[in-house]
Parts: structure tokens; C-alpha cells; sequence
């Protein structure tokens, strides 16, 4: 199988690679504006490297793409990959806006091209447990809340990504980069369709021009509701991050800690099962499920439907933080 990589200068890509090497598939082009970056994989990858992804695409008959790229890019490169039949994973956001997200969906569905995208919450060891709970024990939550605190925006700077901090092509900061993972596990978990955003952002705590603070509340007025917190203030250590959650519901509210999740059920003693929840390993995980789903192994877990619902929200968080007042989805 012959694989391109896209534009790879990107924070992620880096826990792409240890998979992709032993993967067993062939890497026989990448690209990237950067030379540095580009010199650098080639050699890595043993394969071909462009500073322009258009005539990689042009030299090149590829199998499958693996596509990175700055937000603002986003949109041609999947276009593009859609109109010439390769089917491809896309980083997420997937662009700048929804806006950008439902052109790429559309287009894929009308020329029934596969696409994947690594919203990678939803391969590691949580959604498994959250799976278990609601099938095996009949788990119903109406409550959920997710925070996710990286590091400080200066860590984009120093990994050659300094555009994620300008608006015009990133198209926001912590909000729209981090807030998909858990606002696609949020309005999977609701128990109703969500029908009210509230949101704040800020930019205060480094004074960049993108938020370094978000948080956003989801709800319905049939019954549930879900509060996600974001920022880039955490501080840069080897901890890296902070995440925590706790999905509440009438008979179980699952609760992280350090070690793991506890869960704790009426009459009943908490159960703690220890458990890796550090994302940076799921995108080896995804790495292999889709090279898998190109085999015919599996079939795409998470694609631009499931980012196109969770990008709809991020708009309508930023116009209410933007207002100041609720939206209606």
C-alpha cells in the first residue's frame, strides 16, 4: 500500500511516526513548506519529500493519505483529495470553521470518498469502559464534564507552529484545537440533542492573539447537559497537561484521578481500575485502525459527520463567548 504524508510540520505528527515505520506500509512521499521538517522525514521515511503538496499529488499514485496542515488549508487539501478519489485521515479541526468541515463532508458523501479523522478519545481505554457501562450495565448519564489544560502557546513557537497562534489561519486557539475530542464524547454521551451553548473565552493569562481559556457549556432543555473546559495554561513540564472528567448518572458517576477512573455505584464499594488516560498514545492506536480501514479490516470509527457535529458547536461557542449570551443550536 503506498502512503503520502501531507504537510506533516505539525504537533501531532510526531506520534504518528513509531507506527507508521512498522506499520508495513510503503511511505513514498511527504511534504511540508518547511525544509528543515521535510529533509528531516525524508530521511526518516526513506521517501520523497516536496515543499508543495499539489505536485506530490501531481508525481505521485497513492493508495492513501495521511493529511496535516494548517486549519486554513485544510479544506483544499481534502478537497482536493476528494475530487481525486484518495481516501484520507484529516487532523482535526479538519479547517478554520464548520463551515469549512461541511464542505469536506459533503463532498466526500457525494463522491463516496473514505475519510478518517483522529478525534482519539474515541479509541482509547475510557470510551471502551463507557461502552461496557452502557451496554453491560445499562449506564445512562445525564451529566458530563471534561477539562483539558495543555501547555503555554509558546510550545507552538518552539515546534515550528507558530501560525496556531495567529486567528486568520488557525482559526481560534484552545477552543476550536482542543475542544472537538470532548465535545464529540459529550454529544455522544447525551441522553437528548443539544439545543443550548454557552461559552466564554480569554486571552489574558499570555496575551496572544487567540484564547488561552474556554469553556463551554452544552445543554437540553429535555434533559442533559455537558461543561467542557480548555486552555493553553498549563505549565510546560514534563506532566505536560492536566485531565480530568466525571460522567454522572443514576446508578454510576465515573470519575477520574491520577491512576485511573473510580466508579462508584449505589450500595455498592467504589471500584478503581487503573488506566493510562495520557492521549498521546490513542494515535498509534488510530494510526493502525486506519490503515485497517483501508485493508477492509474495519470500517471508520469516527470520520466528518462526527467532526462536523462537534465543529457546528465550536462555532456557536464562539459566537455566544462573543455575545455574551446563550445560542440556540
Amino acid at each position: 500500500m503506498k502512503i503520502a504524508l501531507l504537510e506533516i510540520s505539525h504537533w501531532h505528527f510526531p506520534l504518528y511516526i513509531e507506527d507508521l515505520l512498522t506499520s508495513g506500509v510503503d511511505i513514498i512521499a511527504l511534504s511540508d513548506k518547511n525544509e528543515k521538517i521535510r529533509k528531516q522525514y525524508g530521511t526518516k521515511f526513506n521517501s520523497r519529500a516536496y515543499s508543495d503538496w499539489r505536485q506530490l499529488l501531481e508525481d505521485n499514485k497513492v493508495d492513501a493519505v495521511f493529511a496535516f496542515g494548517e486549519h486554513h488549508e485544510m479544506l483544499e487539501i481534502g478537497i482536493t483529495l476528494i475530487n481525486k478519489g484518495i481516501p484520507f485521515s484529516i487532523e482535526k479541526p479538519g479547517g478554520k470553521n464548520f463551515s469549512d468541515v461541511s464542505q469536506l463532508r459533503k463532498a466526500a458523501d457525494q463522491k463516496d470518498v473514505l475519510v478518517s479523522v483522529p478525534l482519539v478519545q474515541r479509541f482509547g481505554p475510557l470510551k471502551k469502559l463507557i461502552d461496557h457501562l452502557i451496554k453491560e450495565e445499562g449506564a445512562h448519564f445525564m451529566s458530563t464534564s471534561w477539562r483539558f489544560n495543555a501547555g503555554p502557546p509558546q510550545r507552538y513557537n518552539d515546534m515550528d507552529c507558530e501560525w496556531m497562534l495567529d486567528p486568520k489561519k488557525s482559526g481560534g486557539g484552545c477552543l476550536i484545537n482542543l475542544a472537538p475530542h470532548f465535545i464529540d464524547l459529550a454529544l455522544h454521551l447525551m441522553p437528548n440533542p443539544a439545543d443550548v451553548i454557552f461559552a466564554q473565552t480569554d486571552k489574558t493569562l499570555h496575551g496572544t492573539a487567540v484564547e488561552d481559556t474556554a469553556m463551554i457549556c452544552i445543554s437540553s432543555k429535555n434533559g442533559g447537559q455537558a461543561l467542557i473546559e480548555t486552555g493553553y495554561n498549563f505549565p510546560d513540564s514534563l506532566s505536560k497537561r492536566e485531565y480530568s472528567f466525571s460522567l454522572v448518572g443514576q446508578k454510576h458517576y465515573v470519575q477520574s484521578d491520577p491512576t485511573g477512573v473510580s466508579i462508584t455505584r449505589p450500595g455498592k464499594a467504589v471500584e478503581h481500575l487503573k488506566m493510562d488516560l495520557d492521549s498521546d498514545p490513542l494515535y498509534g492506536i488510530y494510526t493502525n485502525t486506519f490503515i485497517k480501514t483501508l485493508t477492509g479490516a474495519k470500517k471508520v470509527k469516527v470520520g466528518l459527520s462526527e467532526l462536523e457535529s462537534a465543529m457546528k458547536i465550536v462555532e456557536l461557542a464562539y459566537a455566544s463567548a462573543q455575545s455574551g449570551e446563550s445560542i440556540r443550536v
